[in-house]
């Protein structure tokens, strides 16, 4: 899926073909046996295109849902996959290249620059290794509701963020550097906004956590909203959203940069989020330019709970705050 560009957030397009993504080449184009966990955005992404294109080579109304084992069209489409940052104020090569854990030569080579000198709103390449994309092997163990952490990384103080039971703040690498950068790119953005709360990540050493059933692994993470005033036992308590209360925009501009995060390696898995706030964020999205289509690849909104192939998904007892949970990092064979 091409989402809608924006100037403060990384963009991260790179991403792994899903497991079982059989394609052959057949008379110029590509073809693909639907396996289980396959969504028509997971194979747009995979391979270039937008939900649109692939519907139109397969004649497929956006009602119609993929069909385990049948062989589907994949046209060829213009579209590169990279890893991207646009740059804001306050920028230099030498800040990225140490935020994604590469070197300035690397930087100026992959972009052909003559000199150090960027500018705010270019764009540039970054090249893709585990490191920069966020992704380190061996710390989650098992499932997210049967695992443990091993070398667990804790979730830094920030200025953006309000930590509310620090013996739950740890988690697997990944998630704690994405997570940074998410939260930290809508405060740089929208300066105004008051801290975020930041609710369990998982124990230490992982294992069950009181009061989840989940967070075992260092792969899921509670996060609160941004609030038109921020409630007086915020942030360190949970509060419900309504429509009145809301900051929908600040909370939507949050969601986005996880969901730009998913189908990556290591990436975001899924989301999950009350139905009815997904109706104030998908307004939200509306407003920045997001198109029908585009997000009937991230909301269950207005399909139903339930809706197949969705990022944001509906879960009982979650309107006051996000359910984020990332993939294991590729190739982890302690991960489940």
């Amino acid at each position: 899926m091409r989402w809608p560009s924006r100037c403060s957030f990384v963009v991260l397009a790179a991403t792994l073909m899903s497991s079982g993504v059989a394609a052959s080449a057949r008379a110029g184009a590509a073809t693909h046996v639907v396996v289980k966990g396959d969504s028509l955005w997971k194979l747009a992404e995979a391979h270039g295109c937008t939900v649109a294109q692939l519907r139109k080579a397969n004649d497929m109304a956006r009602e119609d849902a993929l069909v385990l084992g049948t062989e589907i069209k994949l046209p060829s489409c213009a579209g590169s996959k990279l890893l991207e940052h646009v740059v804001v104020k306050g920028d230099s090569l030498e800040a990225i290249a140490a935020h994604y854990s590469t070197t300035v030569a690397a930087l100026r080579e992959h972009n052909k620059l003559d000199s150090n000198v960027i500018r705010v709103g270019q764009h540039l390449r970054i090249p893709i290794t585990a490191s920069a994309a966020g992704v380190r092997s061996g710390q989650s163990h098992g499932k997210v509701d049967d695992g443990r952490l091993e070398a667990p990384t804790q979730l830094p103080h920030s200025a953006a963020y309000y930590r509310r039971r620090l013996p739950r703040t740890y988690a697997s690498e990944h998630l704690v550097k994405h997570t940074v950068r998410v939260v930290e790119a809508v405060r740089k953005h929208r300066p105004g906004v008051h801290r975020l709360a930041i609710g369990d990540l998982s124990a230490e050493q992982g294992g069950p956590l009181t009061g989840h059933r989940t967070h075992q692994s260092g792969r899921d993470i509670d996060l609160g909203f941004y609030f038109v005033d921020a409630p007086a036992s915020y942030p360190s308590e949970f509060v419900p959203a309504t429509r009145d209360n809301l900051d929908a925009d600040a909370t939507w501009e949050l969601l986005e940069g996880f969901v730009r995060l998913a189908d990556q390696p290591g990436g975001v898995a899924l989301v999950y989020l009350d139905y009815e706030i997904q109706r104030l964020l998908y307004a939200a999205a509306r407003r920045d330019g997001w198109t029908v289509e585009q997000l009937a690849e991230v909301f269950e909104y207005p399909d139903g709970r339930g809706a197949d192939g969705r990022v944001v998904r509906h879960l009982w007892n979650h309107h006051d705050h996000l359910h984020v949970r990332f993939a294991c990092p590729p190739a982890d064979a302690n991960c489940r």
